[in-house]
């Protein structure tokens, strides 16, 4: 291959590293938009890190809610039902997500749940009341993206069994 060709590949190939750089540093550079209310208005569900609660957390866009949680069925643990809490109040600042909550069905008091919001999804944590150290861990997705998830997966599994 003539050298003259050689140049004009590397200068090609380093137009190219050089575009791809500057769009990375530029990509880099800007900051994601945090979620606003609106975004996080709906419902939520999923587990606590240990699994043995299952939570779903409805958010209306007033600025109040619901709450329930109940062990899965296979457990000893869901003969205690569901927990039920209303949400008073809740509020975003940023990636933060702060909750209030009383007791409304078969619930004791929660102290505190707070966490961040994710691209998609509720990394929150739930605490005790006062000082007395409980506190769970939960990651909830929003339930439509699941159900979607859930029944385009299930019917292409169908079709291929031939169900």
């Amino acid at each position: 291959m003539p050298y003259r060709w050689r140049l004009e590949i590397c200068k090609i190939v380093c137009g190219i590293l050089f575009s791809v750089l500057a769009c990375g540093t530029s990509a880099a550079d800007k900051k994601a938009t945090p979620p606003g209310p609106k975004d996080l208005a709906g419902v939520w569900i999923g587990f606590d890190s240990d699994e043995l609660t299952f939570t779903r957390l409805e958010l209306r866009p007033d600025f109040t809610g619901f709450l329930a949680r109940v062990a899965p069925a296979d457990s000893i643990l869901h003969d205690g039902g569901v927990h039920v809490y209303r949400v008073t109040s809740w509020a975003v600042n940023g990636w933060a997500v702060t909750m209030q909550t009383v007791p409304a069905l078969n619930a004791s008091k929660i102290g505190y749940i707070n966490g961040r919001i994710g691209l998609a999804s509720l990394r929150l944590t739930i605490g005790g009341p006062e000082n007395r150290g409980w506190k769970e861990q939960l990651l909830l997705l929003p339930e439509t993206r699941l159900t979607v998830s859930n029944q385009e997966t299930k019917r292409k599994i169908d079709e291929i069994s031939g169900q």
